[in-house]
């Protein structure tokens, strides 16, 4: 689908590209969180990744599909950010970011929200690297090679990040929020 739209901007029709950014911002702002953990940093980072895929778009070869190859720029330019700041890629979890799951919700509805909200919570918390890992995994779904397409990772590095980022992921949902990896 996005083909179509390259090919109107890279012929000059620049308004094309503003369907480009309504279909890939949620997704690039959820990438750009994973790693840079703050909110403003997340869209500053979205704001140039979709200025560089502007820029670069002529140079965009379709060897990859074109999401892959724009995800590949935000997670580039995550990166970037972090290493321009000081490191902080642990955030301990606060108290105002504990909840207790120990209530039973009479609403279902409520109980997926909670749960999804823990784990939205833990990705927050988790390294950089790992918190993308399982994104780009199980929420986006991407395949290993895809995941080191992205990333720049090997694909050896890409499991053993996935495996700690699974281990890690049950471990804070157990520990903070006495969630169980069956519940989630």
């Amino acid at each position: 689908m996005p083909d179509r739209y390259i090919e109107r901007v890279l012929n000059g029709d620049k308004e094309a590209f503003r369907f480009i950014i309504r279909e890939y911002k949620e997704d690039a702002y959820n990438l750009a969180i994973s790693i840079v953990k703050e909110e403003y940093a997340a869209k500053e980072v979205v704001q140039k990744s979709f200025i560089n895929a502007y820029e670069g778009l002529a140079e965009f070869r379709k060897e990859a599909a074109f999401k892959t190859w724009f995800h590949r720029i935000v997670v580039n330019e995550s990166y970037q950010l972090l290493r321009s700041r000081k490191p902080n890629r642990n955030q301990p979890f606060n108290e105002e970011q504990h909840i207790d799951s120990s209530k039973n919700s009479v609403h279902r509805d409520i109980d997926e929200q909670h749960k999804r909200h823990c784990i939205q919570i833990v990705l927050k918390a988790m390294k950089p690297d790992e918190s993308l890992a399982l994104r780009l995994f199980y929420l986006y779904e991407y395949s290993i090679k895809e995941v080191c397409e992205i990333t720049g990772w090997s694909n050896s590095n890409t499991k053993v990040i996935l495996h700690r980022a699974r281990n890690s992921m049950r471990e804070k949902l157990s520990k903070n929020f006495n969630l169980k990896p069956e519940e989630v």
